[in-house]
C-alpha cells in the first residue's frame, strides 16, 4: 500500500513538470491546486504506512511506541508547516528530516532486535528491565545444549537453525506468559508476571515434547533452565543471576545424570 502511494506521488510530480495539477507559480509565490491537499495527505499516509511495518516488524515496546510517535508527530507538522505557508521547500524540508529522523528511530530499533531468531536482544532486555523496574513477578533462564555439537559437526549455519527452531519454540509456548529474550549465543531469558510454579510447568512440557516445533525445523530441544523468584528489593540483576546459577546447577545435574546412565552401560 505505501508503495502503491509513492508510485502516485512521484507520477503527480512528473506530471506536475508538464501540467500544474500539484501547485504552480504566480508572482514569485507557490500557490497549491487542489489536488495538493491530497497530495500532502498521500504522502503523509504513505510515510506512516512504511514507518508502522517497521515498527511492527521488530520488538514492540515502550520505546518504539515512543520513537514512532515522535517521528510521525515530526512528519505531520512538518506537512502542516508548508500548507499554511503554502511554500514547498518547507514541504520538502519537513519531509528530509522526518526521513531521518525515521533513519534514526528504525535503526535504534534494529539495534534492540536479534537476527536469527527474530527475538528482542540483550539490548532490549536492559532497556525494558529499567522501564519496568519491579513490575514483574519471575526470571526464568535457558540454556540450550547440544548447539557446539551443531556447530562443529553440521556447520553454523545449522546451528542457527536449531538456535531459531529452539527459540520459536518457546517463545510459542511462553506467549501470553511474558516476554523472551536472546540475551546470549544459547542464553535466553523470559521476564514473567506468572508464578514460578507456572513458568516451570511450561518448560518442562515443552522438554516433555522432545522436539522443536515442526513448522520452526525437524529439531530436538533439549535445554536446561533455572527460574527465580523477585522478591521486595531485589534488582533485576540479582534476579537474573539467581535464575542463572539455578539454571547452570540444573544443567550439571542434568550432565552428571548422563554420564552416570552411560556408565551404567
Amino acid at each position: 500500500m505505501g508503495l502503491i502511494l509513492m508510485l502516485i506521488l512521484a507520477i503527480s510530480d512528473i506530471a506536475n513538470i508538464f501540467t500544474p495539477i500539484v501547485f504552480y507559480h504566480k508572482d514569485s509565490y507557490m500557490v497549491f491546486r487542489p489536488f495538493g491537499l491530497v497530495m500532502h495527505i498521500l504522502c503523509f499516509g504513505a510515510f506512516m504506512i512504511f514507518l508502522a511495518d517497521m515498527v511492527i516488524a521488530t520488538a514492540f515496546d515502550y520505546e518504539n511506541i515512543f520513537l514512532a510517535g515522535f517521528v510521525g508527530l515530526t512528519m505531520l507538522l512538518g506537512f502542516l508547516a508548508s500548507w499554511i505557508n503554502y511554500d514547498f521547500k518547507t514541504l520538502w524540508v519537513g519531509l528530509g528530516i522526518a526521513y531521518i529522523l525515521m533513519y534514526l528511530a528504525v535503526s535504534e530499533l534494529y539495534n534492540k532486535k536479534d537476527v536469527i531468531t527474530n527475538l528482542p536482544n540483550r539490548n532490549a532486555y536492559e532497556k525494558t528491565m529499567a522501564y519496568i523496574k519491579d513490575k514483574y513477578n519471575a526470571i526464568l533462564m535457558v540454556d540450550m545444549n547440544d548447539l557446539k555439537k551443531y556447530n562443529d559437526t553440521k556447520g553454523h549455519k545449522t546451528g542457527d537453525r536449531y538456535i531459531y527452531a529452539t527459540a520459536r519454540t518457546l517463545a510459542d509456548a511462553f506467549e501470553g506468559h511474558g516476554r523472551l529474550y536472546r540475551v546470549g549465543g544459547d542464553e535466553f531469558c523470559l521476564v514473567s508476571k506468572d508464578s514460578e510454579e507456572v513458568l516451570d510447568a511450561i518448560a518442562a512440557s515443552v522438554l516433555e515434547k522432545g522436539s522443536c516445533d515442526e513448522k520452526y525445523g525437524d529439531f530436538p530441544i533439549s535445554f536446561a533452565y533455572g527460574i527465580a523468584k523477585r522478591h521486595e528489593g531485589d534488582t533485576h540483576e540479582q534476579v537474573y543471576d539467581k535464575a542463572d546459577r539455578m539454571m547452570y546447577a540444573n544443567k550439571d545435574i542434568t550432565k552428571e545424570k548422563a554420564h552416570g546412565s552411560l556408565s551404567d552401560k
